[in-house]
């Protein structure tokens, strides 16, 4: 273990511990290997990637257009004198860092945002980092939704006839959204009741003629069948029996994994089985009976050396079922 390594670095065996299920492996609800088959040949996937959309905030363009437009807020300006041989000399401001260009802000070394890091345990926990002086606040960088590639206008207009088809009704045709450029007259419902019963009473009914258009699709959208989801397909969870490779993997490693559990010496076992319940080193220690720092150190050493034991019996495993399979 190297010197200035975390805690959590060095107790990898006990991370798998307290995440190995107690349990036999359940059978998957697929029919998908959950092991890579590694047939790719490397020369025909050198040139293959998988994009995806990233989402940056604030954009360069924003960033630029605040800078040149916006206005620079320092903090607090403080004044300072200095001094040789107990006389008072020159003095001198010392203007505060910047924090807020526009509508960006920037730290003063004071604040901070949410964070993740992973606990001794292995667990995912939020804190509050600090940001450094001058650093922006409220940003973000995260990867989003894949991208796929570009859809075959072919296609869509082969699903389009076939809702037509299927419906009988008109070959549907896409209508962009217009925005209504005239005038716009509120009225409250009276008013509007009022207009409808003048022009019920001005119209000759016997000169009204009604013209019946034929069956149609909606024209909102490019694509017909985004306005039929339930005819989409979609994916399934039950696409059949594990494969057989799958079940015998996992139960050799299920059976590698007791044969070094029951391997340990009985009080390492019984400390992993302590550290499964315990919320800090201080209970690992007192349950062996030392008390207030000391409790500490000592359950930091009972759980080194019970990850190392640990860490002998999955090696001394692995070797006895090598030696077994040669």
């Amino acid at each position: 273990m190297a010197r200035h390594s975390s805690l959590a670095e060095q107790l990898e065996a006990i991370r798998a511990f307290v995440q190995q299920p107690d349990h036999a492996p359940e059978p998957l609800q697929s029919n998908w290997a959950t092991v890579a088959a590694n047939d790719n040949d490397p020369e025909e996937v050198a040139d293959l990637k998988h994009d995806r959309k990233r989402l940056v905030t604030p954009s360069v363009a924003e960033i630029m257009r605040n800078v040149k437009e916006g206005e620079a807020v320092r903090s607090e300006t403080t004044t300072e004198m200095t001094t040789y041989n107990g006389v008072e000399h020159k003095t001198h401001t010392v203007r505060g860092p910047i924090t807020r260009i526009g509508r960006l802000r920037f730290s003063d070394g004071a604040q901070t945002e949410r964070a993740f890091r992973y606990t001794i345990d292995g667990k995912l926990e939020e804190y509050a980092a600090r940001m450094p002086a001058g650093a922006m606040l409220g940003c973000r960088d995260k990867v989003d939704v894949a991208l796929g590639g570009d859809e075959n206008p072919q296609e869509v207009v082969d699903s389009n006839e076939y809702f037509s088809e299927m419906l009988n009704t008109k070959k549907p045709r896409y209508v962009s959204g217009r925005r209504h450029k005239g005038e716009r007259v509120n009225l409250t419902h009276e008013e509007a009741k009022a207009e409808l019963a003048a022009a019920y009473a001005g119209a000759d009914m016997s000169k009204v003629t009604f013209t019946r258009y034929p069956d149609g699709l909606p024209c909102g959208s490019a694509k017909v069948a985004d306005s039929f989801l339930g005819m989409q397909k979609t994916t399934s969870a039950g696409g059949g029996s594990v494969m057989w490779q799958d079940i015998v993997s996992q139960r050799e490693e299920r059976k590698e994994w007791l044969d070094a559990v029951s391997g340990m010496a009985d009080k390492h076992f019984d400390i992993l089985t302590l550290a499964t319940k315990s919320s800090s080193l201080k209970q690992i220690g007192m349950a062996r009976g030392f008390k207030g720092q000391y409790a500490i150190e000592a359950g930091k050493r009972l759980l080194v050396a019970a990850n190392d034991n640990l860490e002998n019996a999955l090696e001394m495993a692995r070797s006895a079922k090598n030696s077994v399979a040669t």
